[in-house]
């Protein structure tokens, strides 16, 4: 299972190719995280996206598999804790997101910022 990071959901949903061509490859193993469903609408509400376009969001992360779990809030605490004592720090959402997926025992993530989650041990991040 890979998991779909919401640059990548959202270039996907403006028709951009390089990550059209991503998902295509991995269509039967693709999942999100209720934290990436978030960040997806939530660009859809303040940025004032046609009724369409709205709908066309909530398909494609209906579609989805949706990671979840428990604990993942304490491993996220550690992990982003961890990180700043590094000085490798990272956004909250995005160690929100690692927890969950590595609560979910889901090692990669399809992001346009392998920059971040490539900081956290047991994630593999592919860019597009």
């Amino acid at each position: 299972m890979i998991c779909v990071d919401s640059d990548c959901i959202i270039d996907f949903l403006k028709g951009k190719e390089d990550a059209i061509q991503m998902l295509s490859r991995h269509t039967d193993a693709i999942a999100t995280t209720e934290i990436n469903i978030f960040e997806v609408l939530l660009g859809t509400h303040l940025y004032g996206t046609s009724k369409q376009e709205g709908q066309a969001a909530l398909r494609l992360l209906d579609s989805m598999e949706i990671l979840h779990g428990r604990g993942w809030g304490k491993q996220a605490a550690s992990l982003f804790a961890s990180l700043v004592k590094q000085g490798k720090g990272i956004n909250h959402n995005d160690c929100l997101i690692a927890a969950i997926m590595l609560a979910n025992n889901c090692d990669t993530i399809i992001t346009g910022n392998t920059r971040h989650f490539s900081r956290i041990k047991g994630i593999r991040a592919i860019g597009y």
